[in-house]
């Protein structure tokens, strides 16, 4: 038995320290940086409750023991209730995050055992650096930032900031600001097509001016006509590569492992909804049984929560977990893996009902080899408005058409945040990271860049809502794009180096994350390129080899008719008898929607450049809710009050 961490720490390290102000002394003098990393476990109050406080003081000794043990000049600086603080000398902010990697590679390595019961925790890093050499004024900075860690759950170490100070709130300055962020994103949109359309033309005049303007115009045509056929064809290859997609083996590898669902919820969003899609999965069959856990956050108590309250009473199945310091959906899967006991794990929106049979056919892609797979999001209330009849569509031509067509043509696929289906112990690994806007496309290629394999596929259906507004649609876009971008941003190059890669893999990274962010720029650019000719038709001719235009403008406009065809084919039978709602689709992605979106992606760029990162829920159709509330509710058994 290891002596218990304030016992132990403090008397093996008295001897090596003398004292802390006089070790600290010695540093300053040397001038060295000094990185200070403070260690919990999100599972530390588990701990507690389930083994006692003298275990849980022996977890914390033991990674105290394995620190000092195994990185070379670090030392313990003392124990704390919220953590162990290790002190590693000459180390600042530029070589962090290899020692970092090192301290959670020591972490990751323990095999803590109470008694003969494996103690599975989830490490949390909060660490902070000074210049002086002295570690104290680090300390309160490392603790700060593993308050943070704790929040998020997702294994990435977090470094202390100084909190921005609120700009002062009178005068002519805040009036200007408050008129600014009233119309902030009328003004970034004008800001987009001023930089897309404007300064393009004025690059034309510039070219006119100093008599190369034919030279530059034709090069620009012949570079724009190459990439429009480019995205064109790829189009074209992915749609078609889905009609023969890759289908689960007939036969699972193994047994069907105990399973666990995860739904995330924001309450306040969700309320109405919550309960029918708890039925829902209780009402799944699945013979080694169905953990289902209800991860949620909410700002205030709810009468629904009366409601699932009881119902757990009556059923065991059914595990609520209320994620206090929440603030997005990233947080709460995170703080239900330590809930977790299933060896498969299905994360779900709130609003997902998945059909019988998913969790059995998910296996059999698991059981051989996949660590993830991605199921079909079918729209279930296209029939409310023409937003969501688009949306209906849309859906269709993701979840069974591109996807799937990516997949087989690429050779990798994407975990699209819900009704997917993971290995716990890749889960546990992996996480999602609540930093990033689309933290399911993070954690795609995450696991991508470990070599492991997404599945995608079309028959494994989970029934979901569409935003029915278009102002609640276009927040939900806007945050999937700036999303997208910081996926891009974080992990292109990381692709391209890759060593366990394919080249396949990489050319399908390298198109989906760069060429993705360029094309909604690239797509305007005919317009400033054939006005300026149209302008200086006198000076320059407009032949611009008329048959190649000619086949790149069919080939181009064809692109939205045909992918909706090839949509209809391959949607869900109740989609698919709505033909009209692929005309409608057809028609209005063509003369607004896709270029809806490319605003959307453009103004995501000037707002990932402005710092603007916030997470917004997408807001659920009330009357909706409400009536389905009001149903369930009713047949419940318990009277909600207030």
């Amino acid at each position: 038995m290891v002596k218990p961490v304030k016992d132990r720490v403090v008397a093996t390290e008295r001897e090596r320290v003398a004292s802390t102000a006089e070790a600290g002394g010695r540093l300053r003098l040397r001038r060295r940086p000094v990185l200070v990393v403070a260690v919990s476990f999100a599972e530390h109050d588990q701990v507690i409750t389930q083994f006692g406080t003298a275990v849980a003081a022996e977890l914390a000794s033991s990674v105290a023991a394995a620190f000092t043990d195994r990185l070379e000049g670090s030392w313990v600086l003392a124990d704390d209730p919220r953590g162990v603080l290790l002190v590693v000398p000459g180390v600042g902010a530029t070589t962090a995050e290899r020692v970092l990697g090192r301290v959670r590679a020591v972490v990751a390595a323990l095999h803590f055992h109470a008694g003969s019961e494996l103690v599975l925790v989830t490490p949390l890093l909060g660490y902070a650096t000074v210049h002086s050499g002295h570690p104290y004024p680090a300390r309160t900075r490392a603790l700060e930032a593993l308050t943070a860690a704790a929040s998020r759950r997702d294994l990435v170490p977090v470094g202390w900031r100084p909190l921005a100070r609120a700009p002062r709130d009178s005068g002519i300055g805040a009036a200007s600001r408050e008129l600014r962020d009233r119309h902030r994103l009328s003004l970034q949109i004008g800001l987009t097509f001023a930089l897309a359309l404007f300064v393009p033309y004025a690059i034309y005049e510039l070219a006119g001016w100093l008599h190369v303007a034919r030279t530059a115009t034709t090069i620009m045509y012949l570079v724009l006509t190459v990439a429009l056929l480019a995205n064109a064809l790829s189009i074209y290859a992915e749609s078609f590569a889905a009609l023969d997609p890759v289908r689960p083996p007939e036969l699972a590898g193994s047994e069907l492992p105990s399973a666990s669902a995860i739904i995330a919820a924001y309450l306040p969003n969700e309320a109405a909804t919550i309960l029918e899609t708890v039925k829902v999965f209780l009402g799944l069959d699945y013979e080694p049984g169905l953990q289902v856990i209800l991860a949620y956050n909410s700002p205030h108590s709810l009468p629904v929560e009366a409601v699932l309250t009881e119902l757990a009473k009556h059923e065991d199945r059914l595990v609520l977990l209320k994620v206090s310091d929440s603030t997005s959906k990233a947080q709460n899967v995170n703080a239900a893996l330590q809930l977790v006991t299933g060896d498969m794990v299905g994360i779900f929106d709130a609003d997902h009902h998945p059909t019988s049979g998913s969790f059995q056919r998910a296996w059999h892609w698991l059981s051989h080899g996949y660590g993830v797979v991605q199921g079909h999001c079918v729209i279930r209330n296209g029939a409310n408005s023409w937003v969501s009849r688009t949306v209906a569509v849309e859906f269709e031509s993701i979840y069974a058409l591109s996807h799937p067509g990516r997949a087989q043509l690429h050779g990798f696929g994407i975990f699209g945040g819900s009704n997917g289906y993971w290995r716990a112990e890749l889960l546990r690994e992996v996480r999602l990271r609540g930093a990033m806007l689309t933290e399911d496309i993070d954690s795609s290629l995450r696991v991508t860049l470990r070599g492991q394999r997404i599945a995608s596929d079309p028959g494994l259906i989970s029934r979901e809502l569409a935003p029915t507004s278009l102002r609640v649609l276009a927040g939900q876009r806007l945050r999937w794009a700036q999303g997208w971008s910081q996926v891009s941003l974080e992990y292109a190059l990381s692709g391209l180096r890759s060593p366990i890669l394919s080249m396949r893999q990489k050319f399908g990274t390298t198109f989906l994350l760069c060429w993705r962010e360029l094309y909604p720029w690239l797509s305007l650019q005919m317009i400033p390129l054939v006005v300026y000719v149209l302008l200086h038709r006198s000076s320059e001719p407009f032949n611009w080899f008329v048959p190649l235009l000619i086949l790149s403008t069919i080939v181009t406009f064809a692109v939205g008719p045909v992918q909706t065809a090839l949509t209809y084919v391959v949607a869900a039978p109740e989609v698919r008898t709505h033909r009209m709602w692929f005309l409608q689709y057809a028609l209005v992605n063509l003369f607004f929607y896709t270029e809806f979106k490319n605003t959307l992606a453009r103004v995501a760029h000037i707002k990932q450049m402005m710092g603007e990162e916030v997470w917004r829920v997408t807001v659920r159709d009330p009357a909706f809710d409400s009536n389905a509330f009001e149903e369930l509710t009713a047949t419940s058994g318990v009277t909600v009050v207030g």
